[in-house]
């Protein structure tokens, strides 16, 4: 069953994956299982360092406020249940944001210059 938070992580997805990523609090995730080129040593280190964390699968970040956080992490949970809540109980004012926002924006580009090609 999908959450809210779940929600916020596929809208913030960065969209890609990786084998190892440090996260913005500096938690390290890495993808054991799959076959990855590793440095010499790379892995054999990583699974000795006990600020890593095997995962079965690429590693994944969501990205807001200008930082990056890994998906596995659960650091990133408070802030964005905060960004959650703040939107919820502003929806209607956000949506009306955005609508000004679009307006504004399509009268800038419609008073640009037209540059033939």
């Amino acid at each position: 069953m999908k959450t809210q938070l779940s929600n916020f992580e596929q809208a913030f997805s960065t969209g890609g994956g990786s084998c190892v990523d440090v996260c913005h609090c500096g938690h390290t995730f890495y993808d054991a299982v799959n076959s990855y080129s590793w440095a010499e040593g790379e892995l054999e280190s990583l699974q000795k360092n006990p600020k890593a964390t095997a995962l079965g699968y690429s590693v994944g970040s969501v990205e807001f406020e200008g930082k990056t956080y890994n998906v596995d992490c659960s650091c990133w949970h408070d802030r964005a249940n905060k960004i959650i809540a703040f939107i919820d109980t502003h929806n209607q004012e956000i949506a009306e944001w955005l609508s000004l926002e679009k307006k504004r924006k399509q009268e800038e580009a419609d008073a640009s210059p037209v540059v033939d090609q």
